[in-house]
């Protein structure tokens, strides 16, 4: 040891006496080191000062960052009733739906309160103003002309009306758990992840990353002095689109939308967002918390709570030339009436359909009984009311009988009993597709071509579902395999072959919104990912990259286009405008010749063989 350290000790080192808070390190270290490992205390100090900088910066890189604090003006509490309070914002004229009691935990018993305000001002126990068919076109016009004053929603404002809707979320968190449960009986864990975390989660992201998602500029792509455009400076700013309206279904109504609304306002966007009303009370709850939180001038709702079946508040905003941009969610076959209708006022649209998300579970899978696990969770969540939940499982023959047995257990260890709140909520929509449903699961016990393992009930005074396994036989006849099953209800075929599962795909249900593959083989997952085409894909799992922010989510061919989530969300509700500035101040010294070139001008004459032998001389640059 002394050899090795000879070089150190072989001459006197000097240097300064190592500062007092040295002294312990020295000490720690030369209780373990073998003596002569230090061979200065100078050393020592380098040692210590080089590892407390290596620390500081792991520190700075690794460290969890949170998002920045807002100024304090931000950050004005609703209760506030000083100078400082926003003019825009109305007194509060919402009270919390009724929270649960003994008395009203009966599954399927109407809420019988009301959402009047419980304050003691005139102002308060005001009725809530109904926006109708009758009063969409002024509503959206007085927000149009708001646009057109300013057309980009300034980084300040959108970062406070973020804040705002955080706030909405987080204050009224018991109030929104409360209305889906008398709208659909969800249980509390699922309202809360859905429509309370994960728009919370979208929220923080928008708030950590509004400024850096929204540059003043950014650089142009191409740059070359072969382009006839030289001398010149090419750029593109983003430009939003004005005025946006999102139209968001009935089976979650706060995350698809305040999900959309969140992406419109980073981008920039004025937002009208109509709710379905076959989730009334989640409908009245999002309008009144809008309109006490929200500055009218950038988010509005309308629609909610106006009686009938919705179609006359839809064709009502769908008839306003104002919008710039529709944000659709909900079936295939209302989102071609809605590109039909945007295709009149050449109205770009985003629309996230459904489809039937079809399972691949290979005879490698390895672990069957996470498969079936897994596949009977999504399915089942939310009452299987999710446009990304399994809908069918194309399963190896080899493992067919193993993963149905797996599947039926799974569902009788979910669900001891169906038919209380805790469970897995109701049936939500229009009542005729409830009916339809009904009658449905009459076809399917009496149909040849399937066999129900469990379940198949559905009582439709309650509207409940019971949790079914179907093994298809024939598919073209199957009743389950007609269309999208919007129920609680998985369907197993059996198929001899990965390739065969491919093939069933592509030529019965191409092109669905999600596809979920369970295979250990990496050779089998990228056989699967390279010949069939989806809006989004998980492997070994179901859901998640659905919840992802940082993955866009949307549809291929029957099933939309466009996508949301994080920046592609902000992408969808903007447009890149280019812009370029052509250099002059050449002309004093070229005469001409480049900066205004007479090339360009007429008569042409002879001008064309000069201009193809300037292109072949600036490519040698």
């Amino acid at each position: 040891m002394d050899g090795l350290f000879s070089r150190f000790t072989s001459a006197p080192v000097a240097s300064k006496p190592p500062p007092l808070f040295f002294n312990a390190f020295l000490r720690s270290v030369k209780v373990v080191l073998p003596d002569g490992m230090l061979a200065s205390s100078s050393v020592a100090a380098s040692v210590f000062s080089s590892f407390l900088f290596a620390m500081m910066i792991f520190v700075f890189i690794f460290w969890p960052k949170s998002a920045k604090r807002l100024p304090r003006k931000f950050l004005v509490p609703a209760s506030a009733s000083n100078e400082t309070e926003r003019k825009w914002r109305p007194k509060p004229r919402f009270v919390k739906p009724k929270k649960f009691s003994k008395e009203s935990k009966e599954f399927g018993e109407e809420y019988a309160g009301d959402f009047s305000s419980d304050s003691d001002d005139e102002e308060g126990d005001e009725k809530r103003i109904v926006v109708g068919p009758k009063e969409i076109p002024a509503v959206v016009k007085e927000m149009k002309e708001k646009v057109k004053r300013n057309a980009n929603v300034p980084i300040e404002k959108r970062i406070e009306q973020l804040t705002q809707l955080k706030r909405l979320v987080k204050e009224n968190e018991e109030a929104i758990c409360d209305a889906l449960y008398y709208d659909m009986g969800r249980p509390r864990l699922e309202a809360f992840i859905y429509d309370v975390f994960i728009p919370l989660r979208s929220i923080e992201q928008s708030l950590k990353h509004c400024r850096r998602w929204n540059p003043k500029y950014k650089k142009a792509n191409e740059h070359s002095l072969a382009q006839i455009s030289q001398p010149s400076t090419q750029w593109l700013e983003p430009q939003p689109f004005g005025l946006a309206l999102v139209i968001a279904p009935w089976n979650f109504p706060f995350l698809l939308a305040l999900g959309p609304v969140v992406s419109a306002i980073t981008a920039g966007c004025s937002v009208v967002v109509r709710p379905s009303n076959d989730a009334k009370y989640s409908a009245k709850l999002l309008h009144d918390l809008i309109a006490q939180y929200m500055d009218p001038d950038v988010c509005r709702v309308v629609g909610a709570g106006h009686p009938g079946d919705g179609i006359d508040t839809m064709n009502a905003v769908l008839d306003q030339k104002e919008f710039d941009v529709v944000f659709f969610t909900g079936s295939s076959r209302v989102g071609r009436i809605v590109a039909k209708k945007c295709a009149e006022h050449l109205t770009p649209c985003v629309l996230e359909l459904g489809g039937k998300n079809p399972v691949i579970v290979s005879e490698d899978c390895g672990n069957v009984d996470l498969a079936a696990k897994q596949c009977v969770w999504g399915r089942m969540l939310n009452c299987g009311q999710q446009c990304v939940s399994p809908d069918y499982v194309l399963v190896h023959e080899s493992i067919e009988k193993e993963f149905t047995e797996k599947c039926e257990k799974w569902v009788k260890t979910f669900f001891p009993r169906y038919d209380v709140p805790e469970a897995m909520g109701r049936l939500g929509g229009p009542e005729a597709r409830i009916a339809m449903m009904a009658k449905e699961a009459e076809e399917m016990k009496n149909s040849k071509a399937e066999n129900i393992i469990c379940g198949g009930k559905v009582i439709e005074v309650l509207k409940m579902a019971e949790p079914t396994i179907v093994k298809v036989l024939d598919a073209d006849k199957a009743v389950c395999m007609r269309k999208e099953a919007f129920a609680p209800i998985l369907s197993i075929l059996a198929v001899k072959s990965t390739e065969e599962a491919i093939e069933f795909i592509n030529d019965k249900y191409p092109n669905p919104l999600s596809l979920y593959i369970f295979s250990k083989s990496a050779k089998t997952q990228r056989l699967i990912l390279d010949n069939t085409k989806s809006g989004g894909v998980c492997i070994n799992s179901v859901i998640y990259q659905a919840g992802h922010e940082g993955l866009p989510f949307g549809g291929v061919g029957e099933s939309g286009y466009g996508s949301h989530h994080g920046l592609a969300g902000v992408e969808s509700f903007r447009r890149w405008k280019p812009v370029l500035q052509k250099t002059r101040w050449l002309s004093w010294f070229d005469f001409g010749l480049v900066s205004d070139s007479n090339i360009v001008y007429p008569p042409y004459g002879m001008k064309l063989h000069l201009v193809k032998s300037l292109l072949r001389l600036a490519r040698l640059f």
